[in-house]
């Protein structure tokens, strides 16, 4: 087993209620996160859902209506506020 060589871990700040076609992605941190935007890849299909500054407890829905789920990854993208490292989380259906 890997085990990380960061001393402090980042975990995502982020919660997603999979409510199929409109899932809901929450910011569970106690913090904003900057530059955040979603990136829905269907097939060889992207497109890119600019969010900018997403509060704490603050809520996007995702649109995945006429998308096929078999072939479906979301990515979100976003920064830690005064950070410029880019980080990255997915999900599938």
């Amino acid at each position: 087993m890997t085990q990380s060589t960061d001393p402090h871990p980042l975990t995502t700040p982020w919660s997603v209620r999979r409510q199929f076609p409109h899932p809901v992605v929450l910011n569970t941190s106690v913090e904003p996160l900057e530059y955040a935007r979603a990136l829905i890849r269907a097939g060889d299909h992207i497109t890119t859902e600019h969010w900018g500054t997403v509060l704490p407890a603050d809520e996007n829905e995702i649109c995945l209506c006429d998308i096929d789920t078999a072939d479906l990854a979301v990515t979100l993208s976003w920064r830690r506020a005064g950070v410029d490292e880019e980080l990255l989380w997915q999900f599938v259906f």
